[in-house]
C-alpha cells in the first residue's frame, strides 16, 4: 500500500467494523438466550428464519427502530408461543448493547484526533449514535455521519458529500477507511481517497502506520 505523501487533514471512518463490531452476531445473541431458557436451536433457528421475512424500510428515528425490532422479536417470541420474550430479547439482543471496541481503535483516535479533523460515515440506524458514548469515543470526532440522519446511504455520493461539508473538508485534503469495498469505492466516486480496511490481515494501528498517517 502506498505511503499517503499529501496534505492530509481530515479522515473519515466507517464505524461497524472498523472502529467496533458486536463479535456475537446478532442470530447468536438470540440463540444463545433461548437456549438458555429452554427452546431447541431447531425451533429457534425457524422463528429467526419467520422474523427475516419482515421487509426493513428506511428508519431514521429510534421509535421507528424500536418498532422494527419490536415486531421482529416479537415474531420470534410468537413463534415460540411465549410473547413475553418479546421484550427481553429486545434488551438483550438489540446490537447497541454489545459493541465493543477493537483493541487498538481508543489509542488510535487519541492520537489522530490531535493531527487531524476526525468524521465517522456509517450506514446506520439511529441506536448507533448511543455507542459513541457508550464506548467513549464521541469526542475524537467532529462530526458523525449516520445514514438514518440523512436519509441516505453509502455508497451513493450524497453522504459522503454531507460529511464532506459538515466537515468543512475538500477531496483533496481527506481520506476515508471502509472495511467494506464498495463503500470505498463510493468515497473515491466523489474523488476522497478510499482505504480498505481488511482486519484479516491489518488492524487500524498497523494500517495508519503503514500510511504514514502517524
Amino acid at each position: 500500500m502506498e505511503r499517503i505523501n499529501t496534505d492530509i487533514k481530515c479522515i473519515f471512518f466507517d464505524a461497524g467494523g472498523v472502529l467496533f463490531d458486536t463479535f456475537q452476531k446478532g442470530d447468536d445473541r438470540v440463540r444463545n438466550l433461548l437456549i438458555a431458557r429452554g427452546y431447541q436451536k431447531e425451533e429457534i433457528d425457524k422463528a429467526i428464519l419467520k422474523a427475516k421475512q419482515q421487509k426493513l424500510t428506511f428508519i431514521t428515528k429510534w421509535e421507528e427502530e424500536e418498532h422494527y425490532y419490536k415486531s421482529y422479536y416479537g415474531t420470534i417470541a410468537e413463534e415460540l408461543g411465549e410473547v413475553e420474550l418479546t421484550n427481553e430479547l429486545l434488551f438483550f439482543a438489540h446490537f447497541a448493547a454489545h459493541c465493543e471496541l477493537f483493541p487498538e481503535v481508543k489509542g488510535v483516535l487519541d492520537s489522530l484526533s490531535k493531527k487531524y479533523k476526525l468524521g465517522v460515515i456509517s450506514n446506520a440506524m439511529p441506536s448507533m449514535d448511543w455507542i459513541f458514548d457508550k464506548l467513549d469515543i464521541r469526542k475524537y470526532f467532529d462530526e458523525i455521519v449516520l445514514s438514518a440522519f440523512v436519509e441516505t446511504e453509502k455508497p451513493g455520493e450524497t453522504i459522503y458529500n454531507i460529511a464532506l461539508k459538515k466537515l468543512g473538508a475538500t477531496v483533496n485534503e481527506s481520506i476515508f477507511v471502509d472495511d467494506i469495498i464498495k463503500n470505498v469505492q463510493g468515497a473515491e466516486n466523489v474523488g476522497i481517497m478510499g482505504i480498505h480496511l481488511d482486519r484479516k490481515k491489518t488492524n487500524l494501528l498497523e494500517l495508519v502506520k503503514e500510511l504514514n498517517l502517524l
